[in-house]
């Protein structure tokens, strides 16, 4: 039986239970607005403020899930490599034990300076270059049954909040529209840090 991606790795310790502010991030890899946002907003927050949060990404967006004699398969609002896309960032948050690395990884394969449109296997192999971390693992878990696993999952978990466009952003449960994303998130905490002080 397949095990749920695994989630305890993107969650924070470092704070007491309830204090931490809850970041949900729905997206496919080469969708334009998700790349400017993935790349110009959140990877900012998630080095600058990551130990305040506790944050969860599906990289699925529109996809399509088709089940058909048994076998899965996916149709990706930007065509079938974008559904390959989808399974490196799937993968990479599997593989990658450690939550911000795995997050900035994704953020990597999605900026703009990557050949193409990014989020395949240059990009994986770059960004693997530039973090020193092992990109082959990562794209043989895209490439077989693990890929295809964890994206039915994202998928399953991505129709539950029934989100017509993406880049789809909770902060708390509440929907944001990712223009002002670190304040927002500032915001939404508690007891504001000194990485706030700034922001607000």
């Amino acid at each position: 039986m397949f095990a749920r991606p695994n989630w305890g790795y993107y969650h924070t310790q470092n704070e007491p239970a309830g204090e931490n502010v809850d970041v949900k991030l729905f997206y496919e890899a080469f969708c334009p607005h998700c790349r400017v946002f993935d790349t110009e907003q959140f990877r900012p927050v998630v080095e600058r403020l990551g130990q305040y949060l506790d944050i969860t990404t599906y990289p699925y967006g529109n996809a399509q899930t088709i089940e058909k004699d048994g076998e899965t398969s996916f149709i990706c609002q930007n065509g079938p490599d974008e559904c390959y896309g989808n399974k490196l960032h799937a993968c990479a948050l599997h593989e990658i034990l450690n939550k911000t690395t795995a997050l900035i990884f994704n953020a990597c394969m999605m900026e703009f300076s990557q050949e193409d449109r990014g989020s395949d296997d240059k990009a994986a192999d770059a960004c693997g270059k530039s973090m020193n971390i092992d990109s082959k693992p990562i794209k043989r878990c895209a490439k077989g049954p693990r890929g295809v696993e964890l994206l039915k999952y994202y998928g399953e978990e991505s129709k539950k909040v029934n989100f017509k466009h993406v880049p789809h952003i909770l902060i708390n449960g509440v929907q944001n529209d990712g223009k002002h994303f670190a304040r927002d998130v500032c915001a939404a905490l508690a007891a504001v840090p000194p990485e706030c002080a700034d922001l607000l």
